[in-house]
């Protein structure tokens, strides 16, 4: 069922990742701030306004279904690290709602440090600006620095999800109901409850990338798009992955969800060409004291992972926050983008280190081959 909007010049107006016809839907990651890559390489997106505002205008031309921020309050590797000079993701989907005209515009959140009735207020605003292109990328918060930050105490893993499922009881009614209201569950106690303005959508568009036992059961249960990370990227392996979280939707909450892949591109005019380069930022110039705090606040278990293991972790997060590598030619990437389509996945979340070239070399080259293949149709006027 399509969740269209009316809005106040009666014209209809959707939200692209829910309702896009293109078999294979995209979008970009990181555009609040400094991009995905951990790296000193000179060609690292520099996240300034005027930047991120020309991006988000081509995207929004190319057809590209979302725009995605990334969440991050407390950077890694220290004070004053490019890593914490991201924007707060609400006010920074306002004005992209503002300067863009179809494109979805998504805010990451950390459900356990943001109070729902604030957000529900926020993302509301963003709503209207938009004519009902607003969604939420909802994650648990994992990072302590961040859980300090706002005096809160982080709870365990399985825990902060049963908080997060609470979090989004109170969000559900604050974003649907016409009347005030109290609710009370174990984490919860609101009382005379209600939130105005009045947002478009039904509900926004919802994002998570539970990757756990438990955070799969969260995203299959409150989300309409689940990112997965394939544990090997042979096609075969991502399609027995993807299979088990539609699976796992259906069987539990009898609803479908899209599935969706990160992956940082590499793009060059030769397979060569664009592995040299990949080597280039991602070893010769990475950010491995930046990289080494991540894993140590991300992985409980870091420091006793044998040193390989740790190695291709530090790699992919340098290369990309851990996404699917697409790295070669313009026919090499649009290749492996067809097997992934083939494979069930229904979107790609993009990050490249240059964003801006990147991304018109992308358009040109790869765009027209995803188009040939029945992937993608052509991008109409805005």
């Amino acid at each position: 069922m399509r969740n269209v909007v009316t809005v106040n010049d009666n014209t209809v107006k959707s939200n692209p990742i829910r309702d896009s016809a293109n078999k294979l839907k995209l979008s970009i990651f990181g555009v609040n701030g400094t991009g995905a890559s951990f790296t000193h390489h000179p060609d690292r997106f520099s996240g300034d306004w005027d930047a991120i505002a020309r991006l988000a205008k081509r995207a929004d031309q190319l057809g590209i279904e979302g725009f995605v921020s990334a969440s991050r309050w407390r950077a890694f590797g220290g004070d004053g690290h490019y890593s914490g000079d991201f924007m707060e993701t609400f006010t920074w989907a306002g004005a992209i709602a503002a300067i863009t005209e179809r494109i979805s515009i998504i805010s990451t959140l950390p459900i356990s440090l943001l109070n729902p009735a604030f957000v529900a207020k926020a993302e509301a605003t963003v709503d209207i600006i938009s004519n009902g292109r607003a969604g939420m990328n909802l994650v648990c918060g994992w990072f302590p620095p961040e859980f300090d930050l706002f005096g809160v105490e982080m709870q365990e893993h399985n825990d902060r999800y049963g908080y997060a499922d609470e979090w989004m009881e109170v969000f559900d009614r604050l974003w649907s109901a016409d009347s005030s209201f109290d609710l009370k569950n174990a984490h919860f106690d609101v009382k005379n409850a209600l939130s105005q303005p009045r947002p478009l959508q039904s509900r926004p568009v919802l994002l998570n990338a539970g990757g756990s036992p438990r955070g799969r059961q969260f995203a299959a249960q409150h989300a309409e798009v689940a990112f997965t990370i394939p544990d090997d990227p042979d096609p075969r392996a991502v399609k027995a992955r993807v299979a088990e979280y539609r699976e796992e939707a259906r069987q539990k909450f009898g609803k479908e969800i899209q599935i969706w892949l990160s992956a940082y591109v590499v793009q060059k005019d030769t397979t060569a060409e664009a592995e040299a380069y990949a080597q280039d930022y991602i070893v010769t110039q990475g950010d491995d004291i930046a990289v080494a705090d991540l894993i140590e606040a991300n992985i409980p278990n870091a420091k006793t992972m044998p040193p390989e293991k740790m190695a291709e972790m530090s790699y992919e997060f340098k290369a990309g926050y851990g996404g699917y590598p697409l790295v070669g030619s313009a026919s090499d990437i649009a290749h492996r983008m067809s097997e992934l389509s083939e494979a069930g996945v229904d979107g790609l979340m993009l990050v490249w280190l240059d964003y801006e070239n990147g991304l018109e070399k992308f358009a040109s080259e790869v765009l027209p081959r995803l188009e040939e293949a029945g992937l993608r149709a052509p991008a109409t006027p805005v």
